[in-house]
């Protein structure tokens, strides 16, 4: 006996199936191209037949208007009806990333009519450029396109293939930096967002956005042959930041500093010196030059007093370099890391540990994985070692906004001659990791003269930095290197390369070329069109579902794909998790009361009262919740701790919270922000009890 319901699917199949539509052309189109590949051996074929079926986001009302409107949406109104039409029309979405992603996404909202109305938007940002790499896999673009923003150009290739698609287009971070820009009436005009970048920050901060403005969240991401889509509902699904991927693996700093055996191994060091050299650096003299005093604050609260006097002491040198504006000292400064990093570093590591040392059970130090290095003495004369000094005085001077070089021959010759400081011996000291797994033992803290000496240090580079500021220096012209690994002319992948094989050299490494230096440092992601078309496909699917306003579990798939094997798994999302109260916190040891009863972290507690004063907020919390405060965070920020001695902060309760950010912070306040998101802490007034909260939003202006 069939049911009513799988007749009522056998129809509709019959209905549907000289339909064509974006998402199963797309997903599909991927997967059959993908076949066709392995028809050359690559991956495993499919064995059997696939079935895949969307037939969860059909419309469930009785009176749907199917009747076709002679327009390029007829086969999509065929099965969805002309009302759902209208809806995707007047979607207003926000497209992360103009990649190999964002190129089919934006090219399926075209050819489905998202955004196509007067009413309906789609804003697209990204801040990269079209690289000749980019190609082969981000299908919009085209050779004369090379050089062009990405966002620009997958906007208005889109708008070429529909008219009617309306697009805006941005070459900006979505970031905390971008606050100002990507704005609360910004977030709160979109219908839902679209994840297509490719990184693990720039995705937890727009999963973050999405939560607080409670928006849906299309997230998805490719490796190869291998895709996954996820749904993110607000109040229904986990968030992407509820089950993030496994961290990668990261290189062991012992082995990275001491004892590398791989090439891939020095190209990380070359990426991190290239860090601690063209971005750090300069960096702090910005946020010295910009805010002394919370740069001084930051240092002295974060940092330890060696790191202090080592930020102080670049700060010097970088400023003395500015003022004589003279490249020579560029070259002299390439010509002392050269030095430091493949000669004196490696006497002083031979020096502790010779070829010939013995471990503490008698054994050759300088065995398997370890190989023992050779110190390389710098030679003006040697192809590589110039290698080395053209890219770091260059990319010094830039970062000081000083007139490059790019004369090799003489640089060559200023390198000959440059004056730097003369080898002098120090000892190593080198923790090393244990053969459990387990952390190396930290370092043993400084003994109490040494600390007072670093303290002196640093009185004295305070006086002596405060002294060459006030002759003008300003912070214009200085630019901390943002790394890019596809433009050939900065230099960026030129120094990782020569770092990385003069290190290689040191420890009797094979070099390597250019491509593998950018590739690996570069942490390029591998995108073929077959995945990326495939996982587009399943993404656009769910659209349908969302303008109906289809919001429950049963309604929503996950994807995790992976063509080569192959491997085809959908799922439900997972469920958002409530938040209750506990009759036992093994941290707090006592029971933990939930306020507002059970919520989740797309909820929280908007007080719109205009700007409060610590006490005020205190008592509008006591009669809204009956509860006692005695800790008030926002950010990283204690805003107050009742429990501290002394009278500090009992003393802001009369003052306004946006004040004491604003004190605490070191900066002003926007005039973008007109609110804080604080988090209370304290107990229940009846009970005792410890409470957990639902965030607030404290609205101290309109």
């Amino acid at each position: 006996m069939r049911s009513v319901s799988s007749f009522r699917l056998d129809i509709f199949a019959v209905r549907f199936s000289s339909c064509s539509i974006s998402p199963m052309a797309a997903f599909f189109g991927g997967v059959v191209a993908q076949e066709i590949v392995k028809k050359t051996g690559k991956y495993t074929p499919l064995k059997q037949w696939l079935h895949h079926d969307i037939f969860e986001g059909i419309p469930r009302e009785e009176t749907v208007n199917r009747e076709p409107m002679n327009c390029r949406y007829d086969d999509q109104i065929r099965i969805y009806g002309r009302e759902v039409q209208e809806k995707l029309k007047k979607v207003k979405t926000f497209m992360i990333g103009a990649g190999a992603l964002g190129c089919e996404l934006i090219k399926a909202f075209a050819v489905m009519g998202v955004g196509c109305s007067e009413e309906g938007l789609i804003h697209c940002t990204d801040n990269d450029n079209i690289e000749v790499s980019n190609l082969n896999r981000q299908f919009l673009f085209r050779q004369q396109n090379v050089g062009k923003a990405k966002s620009a150009t997958a906007c208005a290739i889109a708008k070429e293939m529909n008219p009617a698609l309306n697009v805006k287009d941005y070459q900006k971070f979505v970031s905390p930096d971008t606050e100002d820009f990507f704005n609360d009436e910004f977030w709160e005009s979109l219908s839902f967002v679209v994840g297509a970048v490719d990184n693990i920050k720039a995705r937890l901060y727009v999963d973050q956005r999405c939560v607080w403005y409670e928006k849906a969240l299309f997230e998805s991401g490719t490796l190869g042959t291998k895709a996954n889509s996820q749904m993110v509902m607000p109040h229904v699904t986990q968030c992407y930041g509820d089950s993030q991927d496994p961290a990668e693996e990261s290189i062991p700093m012992c082995t990275l500093r001491n004892f590398p055996n791989l090439i891939e191994h020095c190209i990380e060091w070359g990426r991190d010196k290239f860090n601690g050299l063209f971005v750090d650096g300069p960096s702090d003299l910005v946020a010295y030059l910009d805010n002394t005093p919370a740069f001084m604050h930051r240092m002295k609260t974060t940092e330890t007093t060696s790191t202090f006097v080592s930020a102080l002491s670049k700060n010097i040198e970088l400023i003395k370099f500015r003022q004589k504006a003279d490249f020579g000292l560029c070259v002299a400064f390439a010509k002392t890391q050269f030095n430091q990093y493949f000669d004196y570093a490696i006497r002083d590591l031979l020096h502790t540990f010779p070829k010939d040392a013995k471990d503490k059970e008698g054994n050759p130090f300088w065995s398997g994985p370890k190989r023992a290095p050779t110190a390389v003495t710098f030679d003006a004369s040697n192809p590589q070692h110039i290698n080395f000094i053209v890219p770091a005085a260059n990319l010094i001077a830039v970062a000081l906004g000083l007139p490059e070089c790019r004369d090799v021959t003489k640089i060559t010759d200023m390198a000959a001659t440059a004056e730097v400081t003369a080898y002098v011996q120090k000892t190593v000291k080198i923790e090393e990791e244990k053969k459990d797994g387990a952390q190396p033992a930290q370092p043993q803290p400084a003994a109490p003269e040494a600390i007072e000496d670093d303290k002196a240090t640093i009185e004295k580079l305070m006086v002596e930095l405060e002294g060459i500021v006030k002759s003008g220096v300003t912070k214009e012209g200085v630019s901390p290197a943002e790394f890019e690994k596809d433009d050939d002319s900065n230099f960026h992948i030129d120094f990782i390369n020569a770092a990385a094989n003069l290190r290689a050299t040191n420890y009797e490494i094979k070099n390597c070329d250019r491509n593998k230096t950018k590739m690996i440092a570069g942490k390029i992601i591998p995108a073929i069109a077959t995945t990326t078309a495939m996982i587009t496909g399943q993404v656009t699917s769910e659209l349908y579902k969302v303008v109906q306003g289809y919001t429950t579990l049963e309604d929503m798939r996950n994807s995790f794909i992976n063509l080569a094997l192959p491997l085809f798994a959908l799922s439900e999302p997972m469920p958002v998790t409530k938040i209750t109260d506990k009759d036992y916190d093994p941290i707090a040891m006592a029971a933990v009361k939930s306020i507002p009863g059970a919520y989740t972290i797309y909820d929280k507690i908007t007080i719109d009262e205009g700007s409060m004063t610590v006490q005020q907020l205190f008592d509008w919390l006591d009669k809204k919740y009956a509860i006692e405060v005695y800790l008030l965070a926002c950010g990283d920020y204690s805003l107050y701790n009742g429990f501290l001695p002394g009278n500090k902060h009992k003393a802001r309760l009369d003052k306004k919270i946006e004040d004491i950010f604003h004190e605490i912070d070191g900066g002003e306040l926007p005039a973008h922000k007109k609110y804080l998101i604080i988090v209370p802490g304290g107990t229940i007034k009846e009970s005792g009890d410890d409470f957990q909260i639902a965030p607030l939003k404290y609205v101290f202006r309109k």
